[in-house]
């Protein structure tokens, strides 16, 4: 082998391991970055079990482990940040939808079924009291499963300080 073989195998060797670690490194650096959803945030176990306790005695629907999910979206309720986040069932979301509003301590959420043209609406809300949730939650819920939220999402902030 010559020279400059010699030393572009070297150069080589000195960047393999880099660029091998750097490709083995990738699929965890896109877990990492994976968009928060509804089926992220069902990976850990603790938040999992909320969610199934916000369900109680309703039965989770089955399409949910396989939904099509919106990005969160960050409001207020009660001058306390939540976040939400709509999932739907695959190539049926007009007709069957979830949305979950939450935060560290409180959960509720909406579930919407119905049937293609149809006016009418079943509406299964979850943990839903006398709080500011029995307006304004339902409102947040209702708005997430419409589209105005994800169309007007500063409309339900609150200003700062209050």
């Amino acid at each position: 082998m010559n020279l400059p073989c010699k030393v572009l195998m070297m150069r080589f060797s000195l960047l393999a391991a880099p660029v091998a670690a750097l490709m083995l490194s990738a699929p965890l650096a896109m877990a990492e970055d994976a968009p928060r959803t509804l089926s992220v945030d069902m990976q850990d176990a603790t938040f999992a079990k909320r969610v199934g306790a916000l369900f109680g005695k309703v039965e989770q629907p089955g399409w949910l482990k396989r939904a099509t999910e919106s990005a969160p979206v960050e409001v207020t309720m009660d001058g306390k940040p939540y976040t939400v986040l709509l999932s739907c069932k695959q190539h049926d979301c007009r007709n069957h939808q979830f949305v979950l509003m939450f935060n560290d301590k409180t959960m509720y959420g909406l579930r919407l079924e119905t049937k293609d043209n149809s006016p009418q609406e079943e509406l299964t809300w979850l943990n839903i009291g006398g709080g500011p949730e029995s307006i304004d939650g339902k409102t947040i819920l209702y708005a997430a499963i419409t589209g105005s939220l994800y169309n007007h999402p500063a409309t339900f902030q609150s200003p700062q300080g209050q």
